[in-house]
């Protein structure tokens, strides 16, 4: 009887969470109030306690005292509790004569992100989106590909989402009226091998997002994704993944978007992305692919964008002609 009842209330939780506020976008809605309120002593010019708000990679190491975020949980987040101190006192962010104190409104929107699981989205950096043309990567997050009618599947069984709960990972509905599932595994990637990621196996039909940025999974442990059926959305940006690892994607029949950002992907692997015929994004800055490969993957993909980050190429110059002798 207490199990069946434990399962309930595990069950009525996750349908709660469907009927929850909006997802919160970091990139639009986050970022900005960093930007305006902590850049001055958190940004690229000035790094106070060590600490630097201008990148996901500083958010997440965090200062000189430690980490400031906890994925899920505000009241243990340092920067929630910070932010929301009273203008008087000496550990309040932004400090007396430095900036503003944040509104209700913005640390009620930093808590509400941070519960939700604090997803940078695509984000990486200012200094990587202004690289890029100020926004390929960011934007593909912020602006989401169009959605299709969404497959219809069965709920997912709440004691295996617990499970991935448990790990500290976000496992949160797609959306209203949806079964689908969005996994992030990223804010505690230091924490995700592969026998961790073989704990979303059993949520294989309900699974469209999967976030493995950072985590330790490696070609072997991608064997655990091969059936998910419905996967759209798959990040493995700054991952040991490689050549092998792509070869378990191919099933992924309706994938849209991916991120290889910072892997050993070379032109031996994207042969293996060939069949994925939904694909629509696909990041490649700081990989090991070359042009020739690029181009040979965009014959069979045409309708995909591929960012490599690399510079437009230029057209070449004749050479100047010798000056005549006088």
């Amino acid at each position: 009887m207490m199990k069946k009842l434990a399962a309930f209330i595990v069950a009525m939780s996750f349908a709660g969470a469907a009927g929850a506020q909006e997802k919160v976008d970091f990139s639009k809605q986050i970022r900005p109030i960093f930007a305006e309120g902590c850049y001055k002593c958190h940004g690229p010019k000035k790094q106070k306690a060590k600490l630097r708000l201008d990148s996901a990679e500083g958010i997440l190491k965090g200062g000189k005292d430690g980490k400031i975020l906890v994925a899920g949980q505000p009241g243990k987040s340092d920067l929630f509790r910070r932010v929301t101190l009273s203008k008087d006192d000496d550990d309040v962010m932004p400090p007396e004569g430095e900036g503003e104190k944040l509104s209700k409104d913005k640390t009620d929107l930093i808590k509400s992100w941070i519960a939700q699981g604090a997803s940078f989205g695509a984000w990486k950096s200012d200094e990587t989106a202004a690289a890029s043309g100020s926004s390929t990567d960011q934007s593909a997050e912020a602006t989401p590909i169009p959605e299709p009618q969404l497959p219809q599947v069965a709920p997912a069984d709440a004691g295996a989402i617990e499970k991935v709960r448990q790990t500290g990972a976000l496992a949160m509905p797609l959306a209203q009226n949806t079964n689908l599932l969005e996994v992030d595994l990223n804010l505690v990637g230091d924490q995700i091998d592969d026998g961790k990621l073989a704990e979303v196996t059993p949520l294989a039909s309900q699974l469209a997002v999967l976030n493995l940025a950072r985590t330790k999974v490696t070609d072997e442990g991608l064997k655990s994704i091969e059936g998910l059926s419905n996967l759209r959305r798959l990040h493995l940006e700054n991952t040991h993944v490689g050549d092998a690892g792509l070869s378990h994607l191919k099933n992924l029949t309706s994938l849209e978007y991916l991120n290889l950002y910072g892997t050993q992907v070379t032109d031996s692997g994207l042969s293996q992305l060939e069949g994925l015929k939904n694909l629509k994004a696909l990041y490649l800055w700081q990989t090991k692919v070359t042009p020739a490969g690029v181009e040979s993957l965009k014959k069979a993909l045409p309708k995909c964008q591929i960012d490599t980050g690399w510079e437009e190429p230029q057209t070449a110059k004749a050479p100047d002609k010798p000056a005549e002798a006088k």
